[in-house]
């Protein structure tokens, strides 16, 4: 009980602002600060604080403490209700290190174009109508899912293009879930192949193929109203992934079919 009351007294603290400031002791406000280091708020107002936060809470004796998952109307953790919450509600931070992005194996345009996308700066429906470029009725995703264009829809949860990286999942043997946010795919992707430092490598040069070609589809599909199937879009990535990485891989321009099939065998590291 005692836990439970510190706690709420905590959370009260926490939350007298300026604003909540008590003013006593002769009409003058005690603030913030001073020599204590903590909130100086009066006597009073965190008290009245404490009163309202416990006037809905029911004690209640005979029961035992227990964990409650505020997720589910049951209360009962699971792991699909976690994934959902996950997958529902974005991260606030999304990290891609400058040092992971400079890949000598991928042409600088890409790169760039990537620092872009990760800084959600890449002129997408949704930053075009924060900016008065295009209307209202103009920021729906071009593939026709009837959702907004943002970054991290168009490269990870369209129905359209979202779809391709389950593709070069299947492609590479590898599983996996998408996450919220480009940045999170970006530091997952490569890691899904284990840490061998040569495989790292190469799924890194592959997702930057894979997104460098979503994007070209997409305004391929705005400017010129022309778009690929998914299958041509998965060749398209797979040929352009062998050009990259033939200089790297001296081998690899020998066994282009076998690239297609399977890059981990062909390069002995599979």
């Amino acid at each position: 009980m005692s836990g439970f009351l510190d706690y709420l007294i905590c959370q009260c603290i926490r939350r007298c602002q300026w604003r909540r400031c008590a003013s006593w002791g002769g009409g003058k406000t005690v603030r913030r600060g001073g020599g204590g280091g903590g909130c100086l708020c009066g006597k009073r107002s965190w008290w009245g604080e404490l009163t309202l936060l416990l006037s809905t809470v029911a004690l209640q004796v005979d029961k035992d403490d227990r964990w409650l998952w505020k997720a589910e109307t049951s209360h009962v953790y699971s792991v699909c209700s976690a994934y959902k919450l996950l997958t529902i509600h974005p991260s606030t931070v999304s990290v891609v290190s400058a040092s992971s992005i400079w890949n000598k194996d991928v042409p600088l345009k890409v790169v760039l174009f990537a620092w872009r996308l990760f800084r959600d700066r890449l002129p997408t429906k949704m930053n075009l109508l924060r900016r008065g470029v295009i209307a209202n009725e103009a920021r729906l995703c071009i593939a026709g899912c009837g959702s907004e264009e943002t970054s991290d829809h168009l490269f990870l949860h369209c129905n359209i293009y979202g779809s391709i990286w389950y593709t070069i999942y299947r492609w590479l043997n590898l599983s996996s879930v998408l996450p919220f946010t480009v940045g999170d795919h970006f530091n997952q992707f490569p890691a899904l192949g284990g840490l061998a430092r040569t495989r790292l490598s190469i799924l890194q040069v592959i997702w930057f193929a894979t997104s460098w070609e979503i994007w070209k589809e997409r305004n391929n599909r705005i400017f010129n109203d022309k778009h690929c199937s998914i299958l041509q879009l998965v060749d398209k990535i797979k040929s352009l992934s062998f050009v990259w990485l033939k200089a790297k891989f001296p081998s690899l321009s020998l066994n282009y079919h076998g690239w297609w099939l399977s890059p981990f065998t062909i390069l002995g590291i599979g």
